[in-house]
């Protein structure tokens, strides 16, 4: 079986599914080089959140439909998956997780935050976002 690598971002209003909720979601599938999905969402519980800021640009949240309407979809999309990554993923799936969405216990869950600080504590240079893609982590010493 081939796998299959979703990378995973999302918009949220607070730190953890309590105290926030998913205002945006992106799913790009890295393989074949395309996004899957990309949508903003209107908040259920915050009602202060009129407005977010994506990428410098300022999304009107009050026109958007609220993320129950997706459910279906994105757990079509994440079905087919085997590995999920992204910066937060394991946060970002314990959000999507109590928005309804279903996934898979086995999908294995791979945050670049966490390969970076264990590159770094390993002893491995961690190269930072210097729009090279040919730029690889060398070991130090």
């Amino acid at each position: 079986m081939s796998e299959r690598v979703l990378w995973l971002r999302l918009c949220v209003t607070g730190p953890t599914p309590e105290c926030g909720e998913i205002v945006g979601l992106r799913i790009v599938d890295r393989q074949a080089r395309r996004m899957v999905f990309d949508a903003f969402f209107h908040p259920v519980r915050e009602d202060g959140w009129k407005s977010v800021s994506a990428g410098g640009v300022n999304v009107d949240l009050s026109s958007r439909l609220p993320l129950s309407i997706y459910v279906d979809g994105i757990e079509r999309i994440l079905s087919g998956a085997t590995l999920l990554r992204g910066e937060h993923v394991e946060r970002d799936i314990r959000f999507l997780r109590a928005a309804g969405v279903r996934i898979e216990d086995q999908v294995v869950a791979r945050s670049v935050m966490v390969e970076r600080h264990k590159r770094l504590a390993s002893g491995i240079a961690v190269p930072t976002r210097t729009g090279n893609r040919a730029c690889r982590p060398i070991p130090v010493g």
